[in-house]
């Protein structure tokens, strides 16, 4: 064995401050599908933390497309979609996307984060100015990043503040302007205020951008959160790889900013297309959710019944249930104690949410039963219980090293 670099003892001195921080993470391994209940690491847990919303990943319609596929195409694309890659299939999915959610056009990606990582990059150059809320997803801050690359100005306003991002509209001196939010936060379920943000960008000329990836699927009839709202949104990302079961990420707009994408979106043009079987899963799920919202229906009764039993009912509505914490620490005992008593709900800590604001991410499923919804309520009750009943530690958090 070689001795270490400098660099490799430099990474291992990272790492170890990581760790010591409290916010060491490893993946636990499931050696079954998504289901309600699942087996993970070896034991049987119920599982509330999953994005499988509407439970179709082993829907047998689902399935059977993914089945028929992978006989007809093989298992791999074997190539970008500008190459071998894309499929009648690829077509068929972009086609009945842009259909059922009111655009002229479509393009799929591999993934929701390269959907946005591509729309950024290409459509925010040195005559932009992006506008992006505080509390957007990482691959909206990336691509933002990648729009500075390009020289767009990127201003960041609150979370969810139409009289500050005003104030930001107002004082753009660049040509041109994106407004970009997600449609529902993925940290704390919030919804964005589409109905308000949409005029308000359009009052001042610019874009809108909506990154609908937990909406789509889980709100309204399963068009998501811009559906209700006119005028919509300029641009509609979304993502396969929750509600509708399969992988990869899309985006709706009108035929320029979606033909300009497959022509400069190097995520589009220098990764592997997604493979058949998985655009065939994801075009049963579509059609599944159009011709049958009970799936939909069913997902927003758990949700309210979960809220209920939480204490928590008249919040959001959506599947994204944040149960608050505060300390990491104590998150972590928490997710720790809850796994005891049979349930997988991770602690969320930093860097996804602030310093000191760890919470337990809960995500209901439209597969949950009654019984196992009335479970996760009384278990999170016995924590909170016992948590009044305990004396407030005094003492200050350590401070975290950087997030890079």
């Amino acid at each position: 064995m070689t001795s270490r670099t400098g660099l490799q003892t430099h990474l291992a001195d990272r790492l170890q401050t990581w760790r010591t921080a409290g916010l060491g993470r490893s993946t636990v391994d499931l050696s079954s599908g998504q289901h309600p209940v699942v087996d993970i690491d070896g034991d049987r847990r119920l599982l509330f933390s999953s994005s499988n919303y509407l439970g179709l990943s082993h829907h047998p319609t689902v399935v059977a497309a993914a089945v028929a596929a992978t006989r007809a195409f093989g298992t791999g694309a074997g190539g970008s979609r500008l190459t071998t890659g894309s499929t009648t299939l690829h077509r068929q999915l972009e086609d009945e996307l842009a259909d059922w959610l009111g655009y002229p056009d479509c393009v799929v990606f591999p993934t929701g984060y390269a959907a946005n990582l591509a729309a950024l990059t290409v459509l925010a150059d040195d005559t932009v100015t992006v506008f992006s809320d505080e509390r957007n997803h990482a691959s909206i801050i990336d691509g933002c990043r990648s729009a500075k690359s390009n020289g767009a100005d990127v201003r960041v306003y609150p979370h969810q503040d139409m009289h500050a991002l005003r104030r930001l509209l107002d004082s753009r001196r660049t040509p041109h302007g994106l407004v970009v939010t997600d449609g529902v936060f993925s940290m704390d379920g919030t919804v964005a205020p589409v109905g308000t943000l949409v005029p308000l960008a359009r009052e001042h000329g610019c874009m809108v951008l909506v990154d609908d990836a937990h909406g789509i699927g889980t709100l309204g009839d399963g068009r998501g959160s811009a559906a209700p709202h006119s005028p919509a949104p300029d641009v509609l990302v979304g993502t396969l790889s929750k509600a509708l079961a399969a992988e990869g990420g899309f985006l709706c707009a009108d035929t320029v900013t979606c033909d300009l994408l497959r022509n400069q979106a190097r995520p589009f043009i220098y990764s592997t297309a997604s493979p058949a079987p998985t655009i065939a899963a994801a075009l049963a799920a579509v059609r599944l959710v159009r011709s049958d919202p009970g799936h939909v229906r069913e997902l927003q009764d758990n949700v309210r019944r979960l809220t209920a039993g939480l204490g928590l009912a008249g919040t959001t509505g959506t599947p994204i249930i944040p149960v608050p914490v505060g300390d990491e620490a104590e998150a972590m005992a928490v997710a720790d104690a809850l796994r005891q008593d049979g349930f997988h709900i991770p602690a969320i800590r930093y860097p996804t949410v602030p310093r000191g604001r760890a919470i337990l991410r809960v995500t209901v499923m439209a597969t949950h039963t009654d019984a196992q919804i009335d479970a996760l309520t009384s278990a999170v009750g016995r924590w909170r219980a016992a948590r009044a009943a305990a004396p407030v530690p005094d003492r200050e958090p350590p401070q975290p090293p950087t997030a890079r």
